[in-house]
């Protein structure tokens, strides 16, 4: 892939993909352009062990890895004003309709804590002031792999233009990890907020047989957000689809919660 650009940056989630694309940006492999930054946007409420492996990039690469922040957002969507919380609606969380069926509220949590920061953070790179039109030609890469090809839309920003360079290559999940082991780094999982609904059974499993602190404080962010939804009128949200608590949620059937970071369009959560 020839670059085009005349800025590329590197959208860094440190899960599996975007790590993977990092190392091919640093070593140029299969014709990967090679990022001016490499961009981490942390919502504040990511399990430890992706501070762990982004400290561990950060070491290794020669492209500047840089962590940009615009809150906490567990903390976000349980903050209260006059007893009602302002920020629940950015989350995908679970619902019981009227009609009895289950719903899924609107997800805005990718966009406001992801990508508004880092496109942020670029227009200040730029030299820009907010609002000012940008004239540069920008290239954000994006680790997909072939397996969420799916997954690949468009930017909404008009200066900016997706790149994928893991389908473009036409590399798999195992492809990625063979690229990290090679460079002595390590394997990492799916990089998601702690509570994120998108999660399937087996990643609730993992999470309360290996991290019982962060399953705990799932269990606690899936108990607070219960009685109040995008319209503030009360109704039961979950974080589990199958309308139940997450402590008492039926995750040891492997097929009762699909993994739905596929759905996951901005192509920066789950990578």
């Amino acid at each position: 892939m020839a670059p085009v650009a005349d800025y590329t940056y590197l959208s860094l989630g440190a899960g599996l993909q975007s790590s993977a694309l990092l190392v091919m940006s640093n070593l140029e492999l299969h014709d990967c352009p090679r990022a001016d930054v490499a961009i981490f946007a942390d919502t504040g409420s990511e399990p430890e062990w992706v501070y762990e492996n982004l400290e561990h990039l950060r070491q290794w690469s020669e492209i500047p890895v840089e962590t940009v922040q615009r809150g906490n957002l567990g903390a976000d969507a349980l903050e209260t004003s006059e007893g009602k919380r302002n920020r629940f609606a950015s989350l995908p969380l679970f619902i019981k309709n009227d009609d009895g069926k289950r719903g899924i509220l609107r997800r805005q949590c990718t966009r406001e804590y992801k990508v508004e920061p880092i496109e942020k953070r670029v227009r200040h790179l730029l030299g820009y002031r907010p609002r000012q039109r940008i004239r540069e030609k920008v290239d954000a890469l994006i680790g997909i792999s072939i397996e969420e090809a799916g997954r690949c839309r468009p930017s909404r920003t008009r200066w900016i233009t997706n790149r994928h360079p893991l389908l473009d290559a036409r590399l798999s999940r195992t492809q990625c990890q063979e690229i990290l082991t090679a460079q002595g780094l390590p394997i990492p999982k799916k990089s998601a907020c702690v509570f994120c609904p998108y999660r399937d059974n087996k990643g609730w499993r993992q999470m309360r047989d290996e991290s019982p602190e962060e399953w705990e404080k799932a269990v606690a962010f899936d108990e607070a957000v219960r009685d109040m939804t995008q319209a503030r009128i009360k109704k039961p949200g979950f974080v589990h689809s199958s309308l139940k608590p997450l402590r008492d949620a039926p995750i040891d059937v492997g097929t009762d919660q699909l993994d739905m970071f596929t759905e996951e369009c901005e192509g920066m959560c789950g990578v």
